[in-house]
């Protein structure tokens, strides 16, 4: 009898803890959810020589070794995280360098709306970060698939959002290789664009972008758009890292000018 209540009490604490994590989400609690819904907020670092980061969205400050190493934003690893929280009450923004968490490069709190979506974009150099926190207002409908049909080619889009976070970097403009008409003009630090649909029809793998100085229209990078990777989704595609266009300066791969796409799903 007693070995039968202490196998029944294994399997309640077992089955308890099988619920508790079927109800996570993201790192929240269903019930943390409440009635009241979400928010979106994607966190983005593109610090220059400023390593990795680690970012805390949700109800209460936290200590920062509860998050792990590998959950850092930056660097070889994930420039951004995506997060979802609740919504209708004050939200606990912050985000700390991974090498040194006393140096907070955002610490804010704010209450965020029933389906919306935020940027919160980190550029600047480690000694001196630059944030851009942004309510978005005209963000794209989620495509929504049915695994069980066919998509229509004609769903087949990626939405597409420029944003300059070279803090050396010249304005830009931007367009699609082979035609004369810009996506982006004069695009300078800390800009973006909105968000604009572009078909990814079968068959398109990638999308040529040349970013150019503003100033003389001389291309500063060509870069080839993941189109089959990113189909179905909406994107940042960044501007980053240090103008060298002389390569005179000893910068790692890093920490160069780049261009890279960070998704919002």
């Amino acid at each position: 009898m007693k070995r039968t209540k202490i196998k029944a009490g294994f399997c309640f604490l077992l089955s308890g803890l099988l619920l508790c994590s079927s109800c996570r989400k993201d790192g929240l609690m269903q019930g943390e959810l409440g009635d009241s819904g979400v928010a979106r907020v994607n966190v983005v670092n593109a610090v220059v020589s400023g390593g990795y980061a680690k970012a805390n969205v949700s109800l209460k400050k936290v200590y920062w070794n509860t998050i792990a190493d590998y959950d850092g934003l930056g660097g070889s690893g994930s420039l951004n995280r995506l997060f979802r929280v609740p919504v209708g009450q004050p939200m606990v923004l912050q985000v700390a360098s991974l090498s040194d968490t006393t140096k907070l490069w955002y610490d804010q709190s704010a209450v965020l709306g029933r389906d919306e979506v935020y940027s919160l974009y980190l550029s600047g150099i480690g000694s001196h970060v630059d944030t851009l926190f942004h309510r978005e207002t005209n963000f794209p409908a989620y495509v929504v698939r049915d695994a069980a049909k066919p998509v229509p080619s004609a769903d087949s889009i990626v939405n597409i959002r420029f944003v300059n976070l070279s803090p050396s970097g010249p304005k830009v403009d931007i367009n699609i290789q082979g035609m004369s008409s810009n996506e982006a003009s004069g695009l300078g630090y800390q800009k973006f664009t909105d968000f604009k649909a572009y078909p990814t029809k079968t068959g398109t793998y990638s999308i040529v972008f040349e970013i150019r100085r503003s100033s003389d229209k001389q291309l500063v990078s060509t870069y080839y758009f993941n189109a089959d990777y990113f189909r179905f989704k909406t994107v940042s595609v960044l501007m980053m890292g240090i103008y060298d266009p002389d390569l005179s300066l000893p910068l790692s791969y890093y920490d160069s000018y780049r261009i890279e796409a960070v998704s919002y799903e």
